[in-house]
């Protein structure tokens, strides 16, 4: 009886020890795009997401991708700038080339860095209106929004940050097909 005891009491010290301090499990966050044709496919680390900066008090509201894996963040990275006017509506095609008022200044709607497996980097930041021979572009769309974070798709044109000679002989790099679902994170300034 004794025994019997003992093995009752045991177990249930392991059932309420285990169901103690458990988080709830993480989604799958992913990102995957093609380089020029050849598929990148990540799971993200804890450092991914999107964060909203949005003030009531300001007309411009800013998003800062981060897609990240691994342990080092300048390896296999994109990072994405989105401003926008309005909040951001599902469906809705946010481009580069169509720039943003910014302190009276026009600027690129979305700026794009990614960081290859070499750690080499590549930019799209450039205006086609006023760099002429520039080809930077890109674009960004939602395609759901839930709570645990935010489904969507993109394409750039990008350039390796050392090419800094005539703006219409730069190697350009294309991404496409990218994806991504990765958690939000709500900052209101």
């Amino acid at each position: 009886m004794k025994v019997l005891f003992k093995i009752m009491l045991l177990t249930a010290c392991i059932a309420v020890f285990s169901s103690c301090d458990r988080e709830p499990p993480r989604p799958d966050y992913y990102y995957r795009f093609k380089v020029n044709g050849v598929q990148k496919e990540f799971k993200a680390n804890t450092d991914s997401g999107i964060l909203f900066l949005e003030d009531p008090n300001e007309v411009n509201r800013y998003m800062l991708f981060n897609m990240t894996t691994g342990r080092d963040n300048e390896k296999n990275s994109l990072f994405i700038s989105l401003r926008t006017l309005e909040s951001i509506t599902v469906g809705t095609r946010y481009e580069m080339q169509l720039g943003i008022n910014v302190n009276n200044n026009i600027v690129p709607r979305i700026t794009v860095l990614y960081f290859d497996e070499n750690g080499d980097q590549f930019i799209a930041d450039l205006l086609q209106r006023d760099n002429p021979g520039a080809k930077d572009d890109a674009w960004v769309i939602f395609d759901e929004l839930v709570q645990e974070g935010s489904y969507g798709r993109f394409e750039a044109t990008i350039f390796s940050v050392d090419d800094d000679g005539d703006l219409a002989a730069r190697q350009e790099i294309k991404i496409t097909d990218g994806e991504f679902f990765i958690p939000n994170f709500i900052s209101l300034r």
